[in-house]
């Protein structure tokens, strides 16, 4: 089946790109001046405002992967195919986002860059599946075969998201625990940062991957295109 490029895909992306690049303009200014320091962890505290957001767009990411693969697995339409693929991308950037954030965060609060708490080793091990899931995008040499393989290993990978999610409360950990939406009790400035970072970053997350799968969508047309001419010259020869 042949992925047609779709110019509004391109639309999109570009609106897209164009809040979230206004966005990041403001963010650094609504995390490190609008918003007070924190008593206890004082400046630390300002990794918050960009390492949860970008834990949001690494689950999106992958529960796009989710979705995108059971459609895939259900219809065979490589256009399902290269949507999981670019969340996978897209998502695993994210993913590195979180980890690197963390670790800055993790060093003066907790005096290590790194320890073994069930969330970081459970987002360590996400980031790693979906690392051999991109391997396997690139070097598999049966394309039909890596999209089936893909789509398995996106549907279980997702999977180690609501144990990211639920660790702090399953185990004992130095990860702080979750805080629902009913219990924020943040101070006004301190909320606002953090609501407009995250959705900044939920609208980069989009405008990033909706420009990677027009890019890609308009790579396998013309693919499609060069195989059509490849075969009108075997046939007239």
């Amino acid at each position: 089946m042949t992925v047609h490029y779709d110019n509004r895909l391109y639309r999109v992306a570009f609106t897209l790109g164009v809040l979230a690049l206004t966005g990041m303009l403001i963010a650094p200014y609504m995390a490190l001046v609008y918003a007070d320091v924190e008593k206890e962890m004082e400046l630390a505290q300002k990794i918050f405002y960009f390492h949860v957001p970008s834990a949001f767009a690494m689950y999106a990411g992958f529960f796009f992967v989710f979705v995108f693969s059971i459609l895939y697995l259900l219809r065979r339409n490589p256009l399902w195919d290269i949507w999981a693929s670019c969340s996978a991308e897209v998502g695993l950037l994210f993913c590195t986002v979180v980890l690197l954030s963390g670790s800055l965060w993790a060093k003066p609060i907790w005096g290590a860059w790194w320890v073994w708490d069930p969330q970081l080793t459970l987002v360590l091990v996400l980031w790693l599946i979906f690392v051999a899931y991109l391997m396997l995008l690139s070097y598999a040499e049966n394309p039909l075969q890596s999209a089936k393989f893909r789509a398995v290993l996106g549907i279980f990978g997702f999977l180690d998201a609501p144990l990211i999610h639920y660790s702090v409360e399953l185990w004992r950990a130095h990860h702080p625990k979750i805080v629902r939406a009913e219990e924020i009790a943040l101070p006004p400035d301190m909320l606002y940062a953090w609501l407009f970072c995250s959705v900044t970053f939920l609208v980069l997350f989009g405008a990033i991957l909706t420009k990677r799968v027009s890019v890609e969508r308009a790579r396998h047309e013309l693919a499609a295109l060069k195989a059509e001419i490849q075969d009108l010259e075997v046939l007239s020869t």
